[in-house]
């Protein structure tokens, strides 16, 4: 069991377990940072949410060209850089005493998080060859789930004593981890900056219309997604039912679950764009139907409740995990050799606009509408189960326009192609 959860040897196998390291530390910081900000430093909600959202706004911004950077420079530099950098702002917010000095920071955080990300793709791009990156990036996605909730585990206890000296131990013990992270990184082999063709946009990805068409509809269906058990499902359970609220932990467990043992399992079969197609639309009606399931909560006995939740979790886990794939599959396939880091930046960028317009959609449609909310939200699930396969062709038909027939120059440095 332990060895199916556990990629092959090298490259895979380190990049899961910087993964781990540095999400655990995430995990623990995401559980208390809110209230350190708030309860600590003494910033208001309001302010909180100004530093998150310009903090997202840089995100959007920057994501794509320190993604161009990872592709000129080598993603295995690039993303130590960031890990650094992430590790310097954890320890720089121990100092923060009012808005001002917690916006920069937040800034840095979102851009060097949103880097590490993108370089990591392109890395796994670079060092891995072509059948292999998806399952590759599904080991990756299983260690990050599984890392996240068990630093958010970790961070129940200083949540609960609700100490400055406790939080601190979280941000430093945070910035440890992303040292440690850059540490394992640095074992990696090393992935040399790729050429780019003369004549064209330096930001390839910024005119490739389906794939951008492609970042932000699964941007917003990742996003959507993603918050439906955190978000969506507390507020409907205080309600419309009578339900006890700790069944969105059982839900959020299942997810955690299903997530760590078997997003590799659901990769089998979604290698390329091509493979994608399917497998992205059965996720996405898969989620659909999940959605369903949680509208038929309203005003039933708690038994029947815990029930049809816990069902609706167990199927909404499945779609996510296909569409997660599907995700892998076109994010590697779509892009030219030259710039797979900037189109992983690129739809990093995606994920950001769609984490953005997540959190006031869902509060509407499931506070404002009730049950036809929860079908509205299945509407859009199965909308995006139709419209994701054509906007995959559409990429797949545009493939062999985004590298001009000229020469190559070579980045700054002893640049060479990257292995692939």
């Amino acid at each position: 069991m332990l060895r199916s959860l556990l990629p092959r040897p090298g490259t895979p196998r380190i990049l899961m377990a910087a993964t781990l390291v540095n999400t655990f530390g995430n995990g623990a910081y995401l559980a208390t940072g809110t209230l350190f900000l708030i309860r600590s430093v003494g910033l208001g909600a309001a302010q909180v949410a100004i530093g998150l959202s310009c903090a997202a706004l840089a995100g959007v911004v920057l994501t794509t060209p320190m993604g161009h950077v990872a592709d000129r420079r080598g993603p295995k530099q690039v993303q130590i850089l960031a890990l650094l950098v992430s590790a310097a702002c954890f320890a720089g917010l121990t100092r923060v005493d009012g808005l001002w000095s917690f916006v920069p920071l937040a800034c840095l955080l979102a851009v060097a998080d949103s880097t590490v990300k993108a370089a990591n793709g392109a890395l796994i791009a670079g060092a891995v060859p072509p059948p292999d990156r998806v399952r590759t990036r599904a080991f990756v996605r299983s260690a990050n789930n599984a890392g996240v909730a068990l630093g958010a585990l970790a961070g129940s206890v200083p949540l609960a004593l609700d100490t400055r000296a406790g939080y601190l131990v979280v941000l430093f013990g945070n910035a440890a981890t992303y040292l440690l992270a850059a540490g394992i990184v640095r074992r990696l082999p090393d992935v040399d900056p790729v050429t780019a063709p003369t004549g064209g946009p330096a930001m390839v990805a910024l005119r490739d219309r389906p794939f951008l068409a492609f970042a932000v509809l699964d941007g917003l269906v990742a996003a959507l997604y993603n918050a439906l058990l955190s978000l969506a499902l507390p507020l409907w359970l205080v309600a419309s039912t009578t339900a006890p609220v700790t069944l969105v932990s059982a839900a959020l467990l299942v997810n955690t679950v299903g997530c760590v043992t078997l997003q590799v399992w659901a990769s089998r079969g979604a290698r390329t764009a091509t493979d994608a197609i399917p497998v992205a639309r059965r996720g996405a009606l898969v989620v659909a139907a999940s959605c369903v399931l949680f509208g038929l909560t309203a005003h039933r006995p708690d038994w029947l409740v815990v029930t049809l939740v816990l069902t609706a979790a167990t199927v909404h886990v499945l779609g996510e995990l296909w569409l997660a794939s599907a995700t892998f599959a076109v994010i590697f396939d779509l892009p030219p050799p030259w710039a797979q880091g900037q189109y992983q930046g690129a739809h990093q960028t995606g994920r950001q606009i769609g984490n953005l317009m997540a959190p006031p959609l869902l509060t509407a449609l499931v506070l404002g509408w009730g049950v036809p909310g929860w079908l509205g939200l299945a509407a859009i699930f199965a909308t995006a189960g139709l419209l994701l396969p054509s906007v995959i062709r559409w990429g797949l038909r545009t493939a062999g326009t985004r590298t001009p027939p000229v020469s190559l120059r070579s980045s700054p440095g002893p640049a060479r192609s990257a292995p692939r």
